[in-house]
């Protein structure tokens, strides 16, 4: 009986010095360095591995990309709506599967007009490049449709 209640004195003062441990500060980890007069990071490039983009393609670029997230943000949020209604249909205790039906095609309509934007997109952005920079920009992996 001694021995139980010793070895679980032992095993809970173990455990506690352990959590104690991991609890240490490491004072030994080195820190960014604090230079008030840090010059600021470069932006992100517009279109990542696509080389020598000019300054008037950058923000050609960039005007469409701008173009193309305002247009399509409000189809996203109404996806967003449909696919909450779709949730609230389907768990009811007896879905109306003609209602279901319906939702899940308005939402695939959306996404299929979202698909072609990006499209559309994409060929705009192909005018703006040169012929190095359009294939490379052609071999890049495509987005799968949303």
């Amino acid at each position: 009986m001694k021995t139980i209640r010793n070895i679980a004195i032992i095993v809970a003062l173990i455990i506690g010095m352990s959590s104690l441990l991991n609890a240490q500060v490491d004072n030994n980890r080195p820190e960014p360095p604090k230079d008030e007069f840090q010059k600021p990071l470069p932006p992100p490039p517009v279109l990542p591995g696509i080389p020598n983009l000019t300054k008037e393609q950058s923000e050609s670029i960039k005007k469409l990309q701008l173009k193309i997230s305002e247009d399509v943000l409000p189809i996203e949020n109404e996806i967003k709506e449909k696919e909450a209604k779709l949730n609230s249909l389907t768990t009811v205790k007896n879905p109306d599967m003609d209602a279901i039906y319906k939702v899940v095609d308005e939402i695939a309509v959306l996404k299929v007009k979202i698909a072609k934007m990006q499209i559309a997109h994409d060929m705009d952005i192909r005018k703006v490049l040169n012929d190095e920079q359009r294939l490379i920009f052609d071999r890049r992996p495509k987005h799968p449709l949303r």
